[in-house]
């Protein structure tokens, strides 16, 4: 998202990208009413994170991060690039980029109090448009909020629902049709 303020990337499944799932950059050349495009208080809210080296790269402290479940069973990142392996959070300016994992953003910043890492397994067919998944372990409770009150397969969420676009996530391997045309009838 170069030079856009405000905006929510909330409740989405995320994964096997070749930079950051979620980033923003400043755009000053991008004006916005009397004013370039500074990034500012965005957030990334209640979405999985799966085989991102890097999952959210703002580009100043100013955006927020709750909620977000971090895949891949924990293991260490040592390159940004690298198709798989822990979640990282960073900072990219205006100073020195910071690179945080999960409990650094809970300590030093205060984000992701309400964030996890979880024991996951997603595998997308993008030529039959299907998923398959399970996510094992604990995982989070984050509030619904009144646009998420449905999930992207139409089923109702309750007052607390879990992070991504289904309300419940599947805790044994399940098999999901993903045709944006079939879950839009």
């Amino acid at each position: 998202m170069d030079g856009r303020d405000e905006a929510a990337i909330a409740h989405n499944l995320i994964g096997m990208g070749e930079d950051a799932a979620v980033k923003t950059r400043t755009v000053e050349s991008r004006i916005v009413g009397t004013r370039g495009g500074a990034s500012r208080w965005n957030q990334a809210l209640n979405n999985i994170f799966s085989r991102c080296g890097k999952a959210i790269d703002f580009a100043h402290r100013e955006s927020t991060a709750e909620g977000n479940l971090y895949g891949d069973g924990g293991k260490e990142v040592t390159d940004e690039n690298r198709r798989e392996g822990r979640g990282l959070d960073w900072i990219s300016s205006p100073e020195l980029a910071l690179c945080l994992d999960l409990p650094a953003w809970q300590k030093y910043f205060g984000f992701h109090q309400n964030g996890a890492y979880g024991d996951m397994d997603i595998q997308a067919d993008l030529d039959a448009l299907q998923m398959t998944w399970s996510v094992r372990g604990k995982t989070l409770d984050v509030e619904t909020g009144r646009h998420f009150q449905r999930d992207l397969l139409g089923r109702a969420a309750a007052a607390l629902r879990k992070p991504g676009p289904f309300a419940e996530p599947a805790a044994e391997k399940t098999t999901l049709h993903i045709d944006p045309r079939a879950l839009a009838r």
